[in-house]
């Protein structure tokens, strides 16, 4: 009867210490557990992977702690992005230079995000394997209904040392299909797609005759035979 009788209480001291447990001690290893498990948390968007958008890294830009003594050499080129347009036949638009730096519009010297960086070489290093196009500057037209569009040209360093040129005339956000269909693509490729619309970035808060260092920019220039 003794035994009978304790057995509640026994029970009830058990579920009260399980509780205690519950209470006190799973929430801290619940937190635990989601810091030291990346797939429950959110990552930083800035943060992207090589493979994902460098969208927006004209804002995550710096000054260049070094743009005062910055000279841009054929050696450390890794693409330059000039523009052919009726209002603007000589612009330039936008320069990468190994380890980190881009000459924009502007020709501000600015420090990118190592892995903004590294996303817009990889581009400028795949479309330079693209095929020719048979066009005046090696241009992929995209369709439009009017005529007299821009170029954007790209001049990108290739591993022999050399510069090659691949354009894309009339580069719209929306528009992709070609005028002229070029080995088989009948739309602009993914690749000048994503990257000419990053090279738009350079031009941010350009004004035609504001130019911050117009002698960099004529040196850059020169560098891709321009």
């Amino acid at each position: 009867l003794a035994a009978l009788s304790t057995k509640p209480l026994f029970l009830a001291l058990t579920a009260l210490v399980g509780a205690y447990l519950l209470w006190y001690h799973l929430p801290a290893s619940l937190e635990f557990y989601l810091h030291r498990s990346p797939s429950w948390t959110s990552s930083d968007p800035t943060m992207s992977s090589e493979h994902a958008s460098a969208q927006g890294w004209h804002a995550r830009a710096n000054p260049h702690p070094s743009a005062a003594s910055f000279a841009p050499t054929k050696d450390a080129l890794v693409f330059a992005a000039l523009l052919n347009a009726p209002t603007d036949p000589q612009g330039f638009t936008l320069a990468l230079f190994e380890p980190d730096v881009a000459v924009d519009a502007r020709g501000r010297v600015l420090q990118l995000r190592p892995k903004d960086f590294s996303r817009l070489a990889a581009l400028a290093r795949e479309a330079a394997q693209l095929p020719d196009t048979g066009s005046f500057m090696n241009a992929w037209r995209v369709a439009h209904d009017r005529t007299s569009q821009k170029i954007d040209r790209l001049f990108v360093k290739t591993p022999g040392g050399d510069v090659r040129e691949t354009s894309v005339q009339g580069w719209h956000p929306e528009k992709k299909q070609l005028k002229t269909a070029v080995a088989g693509y009948q739309e602009l490729p993914p690749v000048l797609q994503e990257l000419f619309g990053k090279i738009q970035e350079g031009r941010t808060d350009f004004v035609r005759g504001q130019e911050e260092n117009e002698d960099l920019i004529s040196q850059v220039k020169t560098l891709v035979g321009n």
